[in-house]
């Protein structure tokens, strides 16, 4: 009598209990039960990911990488790191003045901290007004033009004003002389790129220019006043360089597939629904590359890697329109708009000939090669996503089946 039940019965006790013990070897099942053997262990992986993950997320350490795209038991988690690791972000931003941030997912936390940012607005705007109304005593203007000269160089944002006649600097402090000692002529671009006749009480614009070779986001706050009897205009500027970058690289995350650098299977399904919802007329091919497991068996994951790469590189040479992305480890999803099934076909033999005959197979002992399968979404759409995704998933096994049946006729 077959002995599977108490293998997959110890492997279950060995991960809960033993968990450097655990180990299943899928072979030894009965043959209906390996693939639920092989499912088992990935399921063992994806959950040990999750542990570490969850454990590393219970010790308030964000910098943990979280565990692959391909992980869904893992999603939730990542979801709270992403919003842990924004809700760092937002509490920066309010030490540095920013008063709009808002947090909505953590119950009671979420209003004891919106109300706390309230407040502190309110202090705000109680103290920008409470100033206000000093300027307004001309007894005291002098008193307070002297002393603000004095704060802003404990400030850290840049502070400018200069005359509204002739663009002479009245004031200037610590952290804008800096900036005009590695750029004399940093405050004269900045006012290149500012918007004309801006002479209303506030206002505020987000500039963005290259220095030296790189990229620079500043926040601008402009204040049309009156100083020393003179019109004039206050700059308070803060660099949100570093932010930005921190954003963009986190959209990278959520977005891109880091080996290949397209979009990933997140994006990937987020693009597809919302043109569904929006009724565009797309086609959808489904990709999947022949023969990966044989090359990386025979020849190594260096050779695999390269496989997948160059697969990428003429995948994303559709149509500049077309979206690409890695939805698994040799699986891919092609988007592209208004394109009819005869086009896209024609184009995926021209991509599967070029895949084929890539320049990185020269001395190789094997070939690259696709199968694929094409389906036509149109305004009148009622299917889902997934069942989109699976008549072409279908026809992509379709084409892989017809190309076995003729390599077979050939030999």
């Amino acid at each position: 009598m077959s002995n599977t039940p108490e293998m997959l019965f110890a492997f279950l006790r060995d991960f809960f209990y033993f968990k450097p013990n655990a180990n299943l070897d899928v072979e030894k099942l009965e043959p209906d039960y390996v693939l639920f053997g092989k499912a088992l262990v990935y399921f063992a992986h994806c959950l040990s990911q999750y542990n570490v993950f969850a454990k590393a997320l219970a010790n308030g350490d964000l910098s943990h990488e979280p565990p692959p795209s391909a992980n869904e038991i893992a999603a939730p988690l990542k979801s709270l790191h992403a919003n842990l690791k924004h809700l760092t972000w937002q509490s920066k931003q309010v030490a540095k003045g920013d008063y709009k941030q808002r947090v909505d997912f953590m119950g009671e936390f979420s209003e004891a901290f919106n109300t706390m940012v309230k407040q502190l607005a309110e202090r705000q705007q109680k103290l920008e007004d409470e100033v206000k109304g000093s300027q307004r005593h001309s007894s005291a203007l002098e008193q307070i033009n002297l002393l603000l000269s004095s704060l802003t160089d404990y400030i850290p944002q840049q502070i400018f004003v200069i005359s509204s006649d002739n663009n002479r600097i009245l004031l200037i402090n610590n952290m804008a002389k800096e900036e005009i000692k590695k750029d004399p002529d940093y405050l004269k671009k900045l006012l290149e790129l500012l918007p004309k006749h801006q002479h209303s009480h506030a206002n505020h614009f987000d500039v963005q220019f290259n220095q030296d070779g790189t990229e620079r986001y500043l926040a601008v706050n402009s204040y049309y006043i009156e100083w020393h009897e003179k019109n004039a205009t206050a700059f308070v500027i803060s660099d949100n360089s570093i932010e930005k970058k921190q954003i963009k690289q986190l959209e990278d995350y959520a977005y891109y597939d880091s080996m290949t650098r397209v979009y990933n299977r997140f994006y990937g399904m987020l693009t597809l629904n919302e043109w569904l919802d929006n009724k565009n007329e797309f086609a959808l091919i489904f990709v999947d590359m022949d023969r990966l497991k044989y090359v990386n068996d025979k020849f190594g994951h260096g050779d695999g890697d390269l496989y997948i790469i160059n697969v990428v590189k003429h995948l994303c040479t559709f149509s500049e329109n077309a979206i690409v992305c890695r939805i698994g480890g040799d699986e891919f999803m092609l988007l592209i708009p208004n394109i009819n099934e005869e086009a896209a076909h024609n184009r995926m033999k021209e991509i599967q000939f070029a895949i084929q005959n890539d320049e990185d197979l020269k001395n190789k002992n094997y070939t690259y090669s696709i199968s694929y399968g094409v389906i036509i979404v149109e305004e009148n759409n009622e299917l889902s996503s997934s069942n989109i995704l699976s008549i072409a998933d279908e026809r992509m096994y379709e084409n892989k089946r017809a190309k076995k049946k003729k390599r077979m006729v050939k030999t």
